[in-house]
């Protein structure tokens, strides 16, 4: 319960000594965990571990003792992580750091985080342009390393002509750090590839079959959107790491070519 939460959190936090926290700085961090909306004490709890560490290794020693990577918990961890990342006035990877070290430590959590960013595709109409613009360069950074596959963005209804404008934001800034990623254009064709490949190789029942359709609906949508919205961005010049990514997203996207370009 709650109560065995705040003690778990009392015991990490007072187990070493670069884990103390003067009263002062308790009460700013639970002033700032409400003000951030952070509204049960196991959410307030974390964040107070996540704001109050000098690194990443530190927020998951904290994180790890005080038993904030098990079962619901977890899932409010991640979610309190990328909370945090959204509402900084600049992308800190920070964030990318700590999650991705909860991940080396079980794997299953990549489950969680997918689920956390579908939460938030829902709420684009509501979402402030600086929010969209840290979680894209998160997820980005997600995608590129290969935490989560580019099919989380299927939930997103991808209609260039219907879609909120801080969906086109958050796209568009999650494919422009795809593409100036990696000079290497075999690691971003792969990251589209990726997308329906693992379906093709297991696809045996109808729910198999329902996924490699979304997947494929999928890369369709995203193709129509990188043509429409990345084609003109003006890091889209000749001879940039950008342009070559760009040309290979598409077709592999589009599996015939670079008719469109």
């Amino acid at each position: 319960g709650e109560d065995e939460t705040q003690a778990n959190v009392v015991e990490a936090v007072s187990s070493t000594s670069k884990d103390i926290v003067t009263d002062d700085e308790e009460k700013q961090l639970l002033l700032l965990a409400s003000k951030n909306r952070m509204n049960t004490e196991t959410r307030r709890s974390i964040f107070c571990m996540v704001m109050s560490s000098d690194d990443c290794e530190h927020a998951y020693e904290k994180l790890l003792r005080s038993n904030m990577l098990k079962g619901k918990t977890e899932r409010d961890t991640v979610r309190v992580i990328i909370d945090c990342c959204g509402q900084e006035n600049v992308y800190n990877p920070y964030y990318y750091h700590l999650i991705s070290r909860i991940c080396d430590f079980q794997p299953k959590c990549k489950f969680t985080i997918q689920l956390a960013f579908w939460d938030l595709f829902k709420q684009f109409e509501d979402m402030r342009q600086r929010k969209a613009a840290n979680i894209a360069k998160f997820l980005a950074t997600l995608v590129i390393n290969g935490t989560i596959n580019l099919s989380v963005l299927k939930v997103i209804n991808i209609e260039p002509s219907n879609m909120p404008e801080t969906a086109i934001i958050f796209l568009t800034i999650l494919f422009t750090k795809v593409f100036e990623s990696s000079s290497d254009t075999e690691l971003v064709k792969g990251l589209f590839k990726r997308v329906i490949s693992v379906n093709r190789q297991m696809s045996n029942t109808d729910e198999d079959l329902l996924v490699e359709n979304e997947n494929e609906s999928l890369l369709e949508n995203l193709s129509v959107f990188l043509l429409q919205y990345l084609k003109f961005s003006p890091k889209n010049v000749k001879g940039s790491t950008f342009r070559r990514n760009f040309k290979v997203a598409v077709k592999a996207c589009e599996n015939d070519g670079f008719d469109m370009i």
